[in-house]
Order: structure tokens, then sequence, then C-alpha cells
């Protein structure tokens, strides 16, 4: 059988659907207020637009999770002399599982904006309405089950990554409230991607800045009780997170539904559902595992420390993980742009354009992480100094500013391959450049750095799983990949 043949069934339902549905009730994704045509006019001026958002919205989502980790290091009780120390390990043992439920929601993300930016490169807007809308519901089915399953094994995992004591107990308080809270951020993340396959970014940004602003606002109030609040501790940083994505969360769909009339969920039948989430999980549910890779990584990074080292350690790598996100952050919202650039291109036939997508983002993540790796070297200590009061673990941190931050665009240049080529249709790509930086390189020379020399050992290896990863993913996505996009 022909793949002709494969996709003729595909095809004819969508051109019944697309006829059956008026155009009062299937509104074009993207073509009216605020969409981009990304085929024409020049690359690197539609990644730089976009950028601007959001490195913004980026910026926001990064200050919440760093001033949650600032007020929680700088927790201060007469009779828990070690308290900011604990909540600060606490985060950090509770961080990977929090992160593989966000990384999920990404994923998921991606496969709606390469199913959505795919189909308005080929015009086809009522498919993309369509999609837009059982990627909603596919995306709240999914994470229902991931959350599930999660929250059965806490009492499990905790105890094997080292979490143990009130750690245990801060870092078991902070998830329950903390993994419920991740299904609400997945209607936030798909309202998100739906708006930036049209190459829309500022509506987008708003979603992910409103969030951000309201938990940062409510977190003074719940960790340290102010006003008529309790004082919650680490588990009133979760539910600040919670509170803040709920109002994202409708606050997106809203405008995806309402402003922009960008899904539709009118006359939909189990047939169109099922290839909606067909065309959707094929790129969304790979590119999840991808993401998923990322904080399963970490856990097995945190394992060895939590298992070898000490709590401090423990503590001085959560800090330096959130201090990470300084030089990344930038790079987190180049990825975000490269995708609605590929998808449309791709899906328009205009490879050339794809390729310069790529070597634009590039060139972008070497620039930027030069900037920020001089100024984290220079300002190191004074960075670390204001997440924790803790001598010791001001020590521990401070050294990773001077290894790990000069070799970040090899990680950027992993996770920018891996949005783009998700985008394509192609998310196979991203899940073998994860798989070796995260699983091949990153936790076992985490492992090795360890044994050899502690904490700093383990930055070094963080920089070694960098550049190598880094170097093997621009080689491979500039010279061997396919530049075209798959049908979907």
């Amino acid at each position: 059988m022909t793949d002709d043949q494969r996709s003729a069934p595909k095809d004819t339902l969508d051109a019944q659907l697309s006829e059956s549905l008026p155009d009062a009730i299937t509104p074009p994704v993207g073509t009216g207020k605020g969409r981009i045509d990304l085929t024409e006019g020049p690359i690197q001026g539609h990644i730089l637009r976009m950028l601007g958002p959001f490195a913004l919205a980026v910026l926001a989502l990064l200050s919440a999770g760093l001033i949650d980790t600032i007020y929680l290091g700088n927790l201060t009780d007469d009779a828990r002399p070690d308290l900011g120390v604990m909540a600060l390990a606490a985060v950090g043992f509770a961080y990977p599982l929090t992160f593989l439920g966000n990384s999920a929601n990404i994923g998921l993300g991606a496969g709606t904006m390469s199913a959505i930016s795919r189909a308005i490169g080929k015009g086809d807007h009522a498919k993309a309405a369509r999609h837009a809308a059982a990627a909603i519901l596919f995306a709240l089915f999914v994470m229902t089950i991931l959350v599930s399953l999660m929250w059965l094994f806490i009492p499990s995992l905790l105890p094997m990554m080292g979490a143990k004591g009130e750690v245990g107990v801060m870092a078991s308080q902070y998830l329950a409230i903390s993994l419920p809270g991740l299904v609400i951020v997945s209607v936030a993340m798909i309202s998100n991607n739906i708006l930036r396959a049209g190459g829309e970014a500022a509506l987008p940004s708003s979603i992910m800045i409103l969030g951000a602003v309201l938990n940062i606002i409510i977190d003074p109030f719940l960790i340290f009780g102010w006003g008529p609040f309790p004082r919650l501790e680490v588990p009133g940083a979760a539910l600040a997170t919670v509170i803040g994505n709920t109002v994202a969360a409708l606050f997106g769909f809203y405008i995806v539904q309402f402003r922009r009339k960008a899904v539709s969920f009118v006359e939909m039948t189990f047939s169109s559902i099922r290839h909606a989430w067909w065309t959707v999980g094929k790129v969304g549910l790979p590119a999840a595992v991808t993401n998923i890779i990322v904080p399963i990584g970490t856990a097995v990074a945190v394992s060895i420390i939590g298992n070898s080292l000490t709590v401090e350690d423990v503590a001085a790598f959560t800090l330096t993980s959130r201090a990470e996100l300084l030089s990344v952050g930038l790079l987190y919202a180049l990825s975000a742009c490269i995708g609605a650039v590929t998808g449309q291109n791709g899906g328009a036939g205009k490879t050339d354009r794809v390729r310069e997508a790529f070597k634009v983002s590039y060139k972008i993540c070497l620039i930027w992480t030069s900037i920020a790796a001089a100024i984290l070297a220079l300002l190191a200590r004074p960075i670390a100094d204001v997440f924790t009061n803790d001598p010791v673990v001001l020590d521990l941190a401070t050294t990773y500013f001077w290894i790990v931050p000069i070799t970040i665009s090899g990680y950027g240049f992993v996770f920018v391959s891996a949005a783009g080529f998700n985008a394509l249709g192609r998310p196979l790509f991203g899940l073998v450049y994860t798989i070796m930086r995260s699983l091949l390189l990153f936790a076992p020379l985490i492992g090795v750095g360890v044994y050899f020399d502690g904490l700093r050992g383990a930055f070094f290896g963080i920089a070694a799983a960098n550049i190598i990863s880094g170097g093997i993913a621009y080689y491979w996505s500039m010279y061997k990949a396919p530049m075209a996009a798959k049908d979907g």
C-alpha cells in the first residue's frame, strides 16, 4: 500500500468535514485580526518579532519560579534553624515530578501547534479549527491520566530520590497541591499554542504573563502568612502557582473560543475527534515523551546527589537549577518562535525557509549564551546570595556560575531543534536528541562528576553533556535531517 492510499481515508474525512461545517461555525484560524503569514517576508524578522513578547512571557514565568525559590530559601523559624535549607531541598525533590507534568503539557502543546500550523500553511483553516478544539479535550484527557499515575507513586518515588524526614513531608505537601494543578495548566498551554500557530505573539504571551504575575503577587501572602492568610510555607508556594495558572487557563480559553474564534466544538463527531487526536497525538505524544525525558534525567541527577552527598548539596543544586533559568529563558522563548515558522513554511513546502529558521535560531543561541555567561560569571556570588542565607549552600552553588552557563548554547541547540522538527511533524529527531542529552550524557556524567569531585564535579558533568549533545544536534539537523513537513 502506498502513502497516498494510506492517507486517502483521512483526506476524505477532512474534505467531508470541511464541506459539512459552515463558515459561521468554523471560523478560520488566524485569518482575521492578529494572524501573521510566516511563509512570506524575512525569516529573521519573523523570529525576532515574536521573540520579544515571548521573552517577556518566559521572563515572567521564570521570575515566578525564582521568587518562589528566594522566598522559600529565606524562610526562618527559631524552632527550625535549617528551615530555609529544608524548604529548598523539598522543592528540589518535588521539582522533577512537577517538571515532568509541565513537560508533558509542553509536548502536547507542540503537537497542537504542529497540527494547526501545518493546516494553516496549506490554507485549510476549517481543519485547523477542528484540531484546536480536539487538542484541548485531548490534553485534559492525557493529563488527568498522567497526574493520577504520578499521585499514586509519590509515596515510593520521594524516598527513592532521598527525600526523607521533614524534607520528604514538605515535598509531599508541595506535590499534593501542584500535581492536580497540572491538569488546569493544560488548558492554558493548548490555548497558547493555538494562538502561536497563527503567528501571534502578544496574546499568547499575555496568557503566560497573567498567570506568572498573579503567582508572584500571591506568593508572600501564602508562604509567610501576610495579613489574614495562614503561614503555609512550602504548600503556600504550590497553591499560589495553581491559583495563577487557573486564572491564566480561563483567560486563554476565553481568548481562543470567543475573541479569536480559533476553535470549533460544533458538530464534533467521534470520527472527527479520533482523527484530530491522531493528528495531534502522533506529534504531541512523542514530543511529550521528549520533554518528560528531561525531568527524568533531572530526577536521576537529584537522586545521585541526594543519596551520595548532603542536604546542603541538594539545596545548592536546586538553587543552581532555578538560577540556570536566567540563561536559558530567552532560549525557551526562541523555541516557542521557531515552531510556528517551521510549521507554516514546512506546510507550504518552503524547505529553504525552514532551514533558514534553524540557522537564525542557532545564531541567536550562541549570541545570547555568550552575553549571559559573562554576566553570570561576574555576578556569581551576589546572584547566589539572593537565594539563600546559608553560607555552606552559598559556597557550593557559586562554582556553578563559572562552569555551566558558557555551555548552555549546546542545550539550547537541543531543545530549539526539537521544537522546530516537532512543528514539521517529525518528533523523533527531538526525542533522539533529548534521550542523548538527558539520559545518555547528563545523568551519567553527573554521576561520574559526583564520584570524583562532589557537587562541583556534577557541574562539570552538566557542561560536558551540553557541549556534546549540542554539537551533535547542530550537525545532524543542518546536514542530515529533512526540512520538509509531513502530511497531517
